[in-house]
C-alpha cells in the first residue's frame, strides 16, 4: 500500500505544481470574426496602376459627373460587378480631388464649401460601397442605397460645378 502511495505522490505533486504555475484561469475565448466591411472586402479590386490623376478641379469634377452617371447607369442595368468597379473609381476620384483642393489657394468659404461637398460624396458612396459588398439579403440593396442617396449626390456635385468648374477655381469665387 505504501509503494502505490509514493507511485501516486510525484504524479499529485507534478500536478499540484503545474496547477499552481499555470493558474487556474479560463480558457481564452477564441477571437471573433472581423465584421465584413467594404475596406476590407477589396481583394478583388485591380491595383489601380491605370487609374489616371485629374491635374485640376474642374478636370476631376467633370470626370466625376461622368463617373456618377456611370454607376448609376450600371445599376440600372444590374451590372453589379461593373457598378462595383465603378463606385471604386469614385472613390478614388473622390481622394484625387480633396488633394486638389488642398493645393488650390482659396478662400476659406470656398475651401469649406468643396471640402463639405466631397465629405457629403465620400459618405454616400461608402454607404453604397458597404451594400455593394453585404451578404445576399443583408441589409439594402446597392439600388435602395443609390436611389436613397442619389439627390444627395446630385446637390453635392452641383456645388462643387458651381464653385469649381470651368476657371471657377480662383479665391474669388462665390
Amino acid at each position: 500500500m505504501i509503494r502505490l502511495s509514493t507511485a501516486l505522490l510525484f504524479p499529485s505533486l507534478a500536478l499540484a505544481a503545474a496547477w499552481i504555475a499555470g493558474g487556474c484561469a479560463p480558457a481564452a475565448k477564441p477571437a471573433a470574426p472581423a465584421a465584413k466591411t467594404a475596406d476590407n472586402d477589396h481583394a478583388g479590386h485591380d491595383d489601380h496602376a491605370d487609374h489616371v490623376h485629374p491635374e485640376t478641379l474642374a478636370e476631376g469634377i467633370a470626370e466625376l459627373e461622368t463617373a456618377v452617371k456611370d454607376v448609376a447607369e450600371k445599376l440600372g442595368s444590374g451590372a453589379k460587378e461593373a457598378a462595383d468597379d465603378a463606385v471604386h473609381a469614385v472613390g478614388h476620384l473622390l481622394g484625387d480631388l480633396e488633394e486638389l483642393l488642398k493645393k488650390q489657394e482659396l478662400t476659406a468659404d470656398i475651401k469649406e464649401a468643396g471640402t463639405k461637398a466631397l465629405a457629403e460624396l465620400g459618405e454616400c458612396f461608402d454607404k453604397l460601397d458597404v451594400a455593394m459588398h453585404a451578404a445576399e439579403g443583408e441589409g439594402e440593396s446597392p439600388a435602395t442605397v443609390h436611389a436613397s442617396v442619389s439627390e444627395r449626390v446630385m446637390a453635392a456635385v452641383t456645388v462643387l460645378k458651381e464653385r469649381f468648374a470651368g476657371d471657377k477655381a480662383t479665391g474669388e469665387n462665390k
